[in-house]
């Protein structure tokens, strides 16, 4: 048998993938993926395996615990056949640290118990990458959306640093996995994402139904209004609540949405930011990805955007009217 586990990288199409892969269990197999569920060890199903990568990590504040995370990958060795290939898949693989020590070290450790808890010789990693100037821009979006996460991009920058440098994240992987299969997005068609993906794995799936197309990007002006709605003392609770509607006011109203003409940063500031990255970048083409043509991200073209600088206490309080109240 063969392991492939799928990394994501966040931000990268990676809850498509998976909703596809849980829908298609069956099809799948019979093609030879073995796609497996938490069901065959009595839990319940979701659609990736983020408890297994959380349980590895040692977060005791979920159901699923590292006992289950070792009898999950008791039954992928006990029920994988000999000529299928296995694919586990979860982004919060690509940010998870246990230990002590600095940012790399911790790394390096929670990799080495991925690799201990599978035990399994023929194993792999999979990961797909977006230039980072798109990367940061989504990923602080989600990071807004769905917790209390109230810093400036800036700042989420600065403290998202490691993230970006895919080089060092993708050499920790293989000290330990002998197989590392690189994709990059923007080679994957949203349309055709998910068959892009499988057909990098050998699997043709061009025949089955696919999930809905990804969410769009919420305009830049409602992050900002959900950001600053994180800096209150509002409940979980509530701040989930409110991420929805403001998502169903997006989709109302995208017909008559003004295209973007601001962005986080200043246009030059943000290609200087990508452009940070260009040695690195092609280094790990070279390394990792030797038969994608150079460079491994499309160029990056300086837009005329202005720097966002906030929202005024009126338009807050027009957008808390129309959307909350």
């Amino acid at each position: 048998m063969t392991l492939l586990i799928h990394i994501g990288t966040h931000e990268t199409g990676t809850s498509a993938i998976q909703r596809f892969a849980a829908a298609n269990r069956q099809p799948l197999r019979e093609r030879g993926l073995w796609y497996p569920s938490y069901e065959e060890i009595g839990l319940a199903a979701h659609f990736g395996h983020h408890d297994f990568a959380h349980a590895i990590a040692g977060d005791s504040g979920r159901k699923f615990t590292l006992a289950d995370a070792e009898r999950f990958a008791d039954l992928i060795r006990t029920d994988g056949r000999a000529d299928e290939t296995i694919l586990i898949s979860a982004e919060p693989i690509y940010r998870h640290l246990v230990g002590a020590g600095d940012y790399w070290s911790r790394r390096r450790d929670y990799i080495q118990r991925l690799r201990d808890i599978f035990a399994i010789e023929d194993s792999g990693i999979v990961a797909v990458f977006r230039r980072q100037d798109g990367f940061a821009r989504s990923m602080y979006q989600e990071r807004i959306k769905s917790t209390k996460y109230s810093k400036s991009f800036r700042k989420f920058l600065q403290d998202s640093a490691r993230s970006f440098e895919y080089l060092n994240q993708i050499a920790l992987f293989k000290e330990r996995f002998a197989q590392l299969t690189v994709m990059i997005h923007e080679d994957m068609p949203d349309q055709g994402l998910v068959d892009a993906f499988f057909n990098r794995l050998g699997v043709d799936v061009t025949d089955l139904p696919k999930p809905r197309s990804a969410t769009k990007a919420l305009p830049i002006e409602l992050i900002e209004y959900k950001r600053l709605l994180n800096t209150t003392k509002a409940s979980m609770d509530f701040l989930k609540d409110a991420g929805a509607k403001l998502r169903k006011w997006a989709d109302k109203h995208s017909s008559d949405r003004p295209q973007e003409t601001e962005d986080w940063i200043p246009a030059e500031e943000m290609a200087d930011f990508y452009a940070s990255f260009a040695d690195s970048n092609e280094q790990l083409r070279r390394l990792y990805a030797s038969d994608h043509p150079a460079p491994l991200f499309p160029p990056f073209e300086i837009k005329p955007l202005q720097e966002y600088h906030g929202m005024s206490v009126d338009r807050f309080a027009q957008l808390t009217a129309a959307i909350l109240l």
